[in-house]
């Protein structure tokens, strides 16, 4: 009795923690995949987004210097919708369809007029502030207006630019998740026909333990019968 009970705990901590490993596991796989499908989005975006189209909200990269210190090269920056021209003001960022000198381009400037005049956005950049660009736009060709910049979508951005960080933020996490499924198809092939996995179903150790304590008990059995035996045949022999 006792040795069946030793051997149902063992079994029960071991599915206790196979089960343990196969949460982990799926967290694991979850969480990469998370990742990866976030940086996927984020390069998607950067490259084809033409307006706005998540909830409002758009992201863009800063391509040239002209918002210096305001905003660097490479930043990757969140810009939200506007309804109407009554909500820009002196001040803001926003990011237009160029004209003019611009014409073609997506530029990221800061409206230095009071907002809207006469139909007309007048703005300038950062680093030449006080030097207003030469075509004014509409209400109209505005984009969206600047809300913050993202560190997260930049670094992500930047990486997916260069050999090394496509590698770390790509391959790496493709390795692991490669890795977990091998792991978890090998462990599936260690199952045997009733679902348990081979560590339970087949342990030596146990066996043997089992084994012998079988042997004790059949021979104590065996003791006691034999004992019982002569005890009845001394019994006779007095009777006689």
């Amino acid at each position: 009795m006792k040795a069946g009970k030793e051997k149902k705990e063992t079994q029960d901590q071991g599915k206790q923690k196979s089960k343990a490993k196969k949460i982990a596991s799926g967290v694991v796989t979850g969480l990469l995949v998370i990742i990866l499908v976030f940086c996927v989005f984020v390069v998607i975006q950067v490259k084809t987004a033409k307006r706005p189209n998540l909830f409002g909200y758009g992201v863009y990269t800063v391509v040239s210097g002209s918002m210096v210190p305001t905003l660097e090269v490479g930043d990757v920056i969140i810009i939200k919708a506007v309804k109407d021209g009554s909500e820009l003001q002196k001040g803001d960022i926003i990011t237009f369809n160029g004209k003019g000198d611009f014409a073609g381009k997506v530029v990221t400037h800061r409206i230095v007029s009071d907002g809207v005049v006469d139909g007309k956005i007048t703005t300038c950049g950062d680093a030449n502030y006080g030097i207003v660009d030469k075509t004014p736009i509409g209400p109209e060709d505005v984009i969206g207006k600047y809300v913050r910049t993202s560190a997260v979508m930049t670094f992500i951005y930047s990486a997916f630019r260069s050999k090394v960080g496509f590698a770390l933020i790509v391959f790496v996490p493709l390795l692991v998740l490669l890795i977990v499924q091998v792991v978890n198809f090998a462990r599936a092939c260690k199952m045997d026909k009733d679902g348990k996995p081979e560590s339970e179903s087949q342990d030596p150790a146990g066996a043997v333990k089992e084994k012998e304590e079988e042997i004790k008990r059949k021979a104590i059995e065996e003791y006691i019968a034999s004992r019982k035996r002569i005890e009845e045949a001394q019994k006779k022999r007095k009777k006689d």
